[in-house]
């Protein structure tokens, strides 16, 4: 006898694949909603920077802060926290010993110095532990760092060149280590100017308090900081004048400044060469956004995306030129960030030893050895 078999009717094989279908289609929305969800959705984003409240990296970082969660997609609260010392190398060893890896702490510096310990200098002498080589760069911008001096010293200084007539003046920096403190000494070591120099200031605030209480004579810092905090009470009260800049072009505003290379120039009539002038020129500083290793790849490309829309943000490029007074160049792909790094990472031995034995003659100089 044949074996009854049962065959599934047409409507119902139609209604169950209907369902199949409709669950699949909402399975593959939900899974393209969530990837689709702004990384920074309902989180802080907490910038860290290396340095006091009032200096130039804070000035500038609570600048981004203003402006950048327009151009971070879930628009995150963001928040700026300070952690001064050791010229910037505790944050940056918090940052890579202790932040969350998850995306939400970033640091906002002036970390250039870190990477010249890591791959010029001695990282153990200068207290860094962060390896620098596994710190992920998410944004270069350059800085433009202004010496500032005393018009009183000596017979008067009213323009560059009349520091060559003052006997001798009072330099205030960070540690001799300090890409800070090897730049201005080794400008003024190239035009044969006689200096004291004295270190210990956590940060540029506490420089320009010294040089307010003429404790100093001479102070420096990006131009975020001469043009919002240098100028109002030393430039327009006529009591100090610029006199030179880390730039290679004229800036309108630094005036009677001169570029690096003309302020090299006009004293001692010879273009800035040797060992010196490519000291001075390896301590370039950087504005630098990072993030400690093993953060998630979407937080780097979305505080990327984030900071090349600022970029292009009219509302915050004028309040940046009013502050900083030149327009920003913010270096977010990685060929950039790679070729800003070269200089470090490719510096010779010869030159290793120049810079170490530069620093331990800045020691020598402020009593420290």
């Amino acid at each position: 006898m044949a074996k009854e078999v049962h065959l599934m009717k047409p409507k119902a094989l139609i209604s169950w694949s209907a369902i199949f279908v409709g669950l699949l289609s909402l399975a593959l929305m939900s899974d393209r909603g969530f990837a689709q969800k702004p990384f920074y959705q309902g989180k802080t984003l907490n910038m860290m920077v290396d340095f006091s409240a009032g200096g130039p990296t804070d000035i500038e970082c609570r600048l981004y802060a203003r402006h950048l969660n327009k151009h971070l997609p879930g628009k995150p609260k963001i928040i700026i926290t300070n952690r001064p010392g050791a010229g910037g190398v505790l944050a940056m060893n918090w940052i890579y010993e202790r932040a969350r890896r998850n995306g939400t702490v970033a640091g906002c510096q002036t970390a250039g110095s870190r990477y010249l310990d890591w791959y010029v200098g001695d990282p153990k002498q200068a207290g860094l532990r962060a390896n620098m080589a596994e710190m992920i760069p998410v944004m270069f911008t350059p800085v433009v760092s202004v010496g500032v001096i005393k018009k009183d010293l000596g017979p008067g200084i009213n323009n560059p060149e009349d520091l060559v007539k003052v006997p001798e003046f009072i330099a205030g920096g960070f540690r001799a280590d300090s890409s800070k403190d090897i730049k201005f000494r080794a400008i003024f070591d190239l035009v044969g100017v006689k200096y004291k120099y004295v270190t210990g200031y956590p940060g540029s605030a506490d420089l320009l308090a010294a040089f307010i209480r003429d404790e100093i004579h001479y102070v420096d810092g990006s131009t975020p900081f001469y043009f919002t905090r240098v100028k109002p009470v030393a430039i327009d009260k006529k009591a100090a004048i610029p006199i030179w800049y880390q730039n290679a072009k004229v800036i309108p505003g630094l005036e009677p400044g001169y570029p690096a290379p003309e302020f090299v120039q006009k004293i001692t009539g010879k273009a800035p060469s040797g060992p010196l002038w490519n000291l001075f020129q390896m301590n370039a500083s950087y504005r630098m956004i990072l993030l400690p290793p093993g953060v998630p790849q979407a937080a780097v490309k979305a505080l990327r995306a984030g900071f090349e829309a600022l970029g292009r943000d009219e509302e915050f490029l004028s309040e940046y030129s009013k502050i900083v007074g030149i327009k920003p160049e913010f270096l977010t792909d990685e060929k950039e960030i790679k070729e800003a790094l070269a200089p470090w990472k490719e510096v010779t031995p010869d030159m290793k030893k120049f810079r170490l034995d530069y620093i331990d003659k800045g020691r020598q100089l402020a009593g420290q050895s």
